[in-house]
């Protein structure tokens, strides 16, 4: 499978919701979107006292064919989850865990799914929490494929278009740019490969590709936060992985560059650079313990206060989101790093009419 499990995937139209139940026990209802394997999915749980159930369905089968989800949740997050179908019949099995990252806005979810009696560890699985808050504004999922034999390639992208917002439109033309922007900078990087690095390269039949998806980290009907994964591989021992991102004020329909979000003068770089560096040089191995030397050493660089640093941000209903590629902070065994930067880290500088005091109301 091409898609390398890191954070983000191309979804659908999602909703998020917070639901309370009466009683001591408390319900957590979250809307996620994802994947089985290449197959994408929407996903609707709700997670009350040790026990997950909802619903999912997947995109090439569409709403109306949803599958039931019921099983358990451990203290720790760990899930088994068995679907079954309109007639009851158990036709597979989810097993894996729920994750609720500080430096991410929302919840994960990542294990496997295998069908009845299936031996072996089954398909990747896994799905991530959407902040979506539109009343009338809807998201449709754009999608555009390519093949270049001659190159053995396989170029694909999935991006954002909003509909039913009268300030659609400059979104809409950012998005699918930045989207085909980055399939025309692989096309060019193709065209220096000779015939005997495509012979080499798929020797072991993969070939070249490379997949653009996206997340929406936070969108109401006056203000939306992209985030672009751009997974490639051109032969080497692993694919590359890089961010882009698209904040944009549906109110005022512009897009939106970090100075916006602060007060004139405010030294907001070194103000988020401090907070990152920290946060990264602090970050622990879950099973050790011990410091993973991010952002340190030839990699303190990737953490210093300059835009080209810190160019992939968004907002978020937490605070401001960051993306650092592989290699920018830390090595590629480490994957991406994120960190988000509190609102109230930042609440003396930013602006109170600005997009971040708008979401964090």
């Amino acid at each position: 499978m091409k898609i390398q499990h890191f954070r983000y995937i191309s979804i659908g139209l999602l909703l998020f919701t917070m639901l309370g139940v009466a009683g001591s026990v408390s319900a957590q209802h979250v809307f996620l979107s994802g994947s089985v394997g290449s197959s994408k999915l929407e996903m609707d749980l709700t997670r009350s006292g040790g026990s997950l159930s909802g619903t999912y369905y997947y995109h090439r089968s569409g709403s109306g064919n949803k599958l039931k989800l019921s099983g358990q949740i451990s203290s720790d997050g760990s899930f088994t989850m068995q679907e079954s179908d309109s007639s009851g019949k158990v036709t597979g099995t989810f097993k894996g865990k729920w994750s609720e990252d500080p430096d991410l806005p929302g919840v994960s979810l990542d294990g496997t799914w295998s069908k009845p009696g299936e031996k072996g560890d089954g398909q990747g699985f896994y799905a991530f929490e959407q902040m979506i808050y539109f009343t009338n504004t809807k998201i449709i999922d754009r999608e555009y494929k390519e093949t270049i034999k001659a190159k053995r390639a396989d170029l694909s992208a999935t991006y954002p278009e909003l509909s039913g917002n009268a300030n659609a439109a400059g979104f809409n033309a950012l998005s699918k740019a930045r989207a085909m922007q980055s399939l025309a900078a692989f096309r060019k990087d193709l065209n220096s490969l000779t015939a005997a690095d495509i012979k080499r390269m798929s020797g072991d039949n993969m070939g070249s590709y490379i997949e653009v998806g996206y997340n929406v980290e936070y969108a109401d009907d006056s203000l939306i936060s992209i985030s672009y994964s751009e997974d490639t591989f051109e032969g080497g021992a692993h694919p590359n992985h890089d961010f882009f991102a698209l904040t944009y004020d549906l109110k005022a329909g512009r897009e939106l560059k970090l100075a916006d979000l602060f007060k004139p003068g405010a030294k907001y770089l070194q103000t988020i650079a401090k907070y990152c560096l920290h946060n990264l040089q602090n970050k622990k191995d879950p099973e050790t313990g011990e410091k993973l030397d991010i952002a340190t050493d030839i990699f303190a660089d990737g953490a210093k206060p300059t835009l080209a640093n810190y160019k992939n941000w968004n907002v978020t209903n937490k605070g401001l989101l960051i993306s650092f590629p592989p290699y920018q902070v830390a090595a590629y065994v480490y994957g991406p790093q994120w960190v988000l930067v509190p609102y109230s880290e930042l609440k003396s500088i930013a602006k109170k009419d600005g997009a971040l005091a708008r979401v964090n109301k």
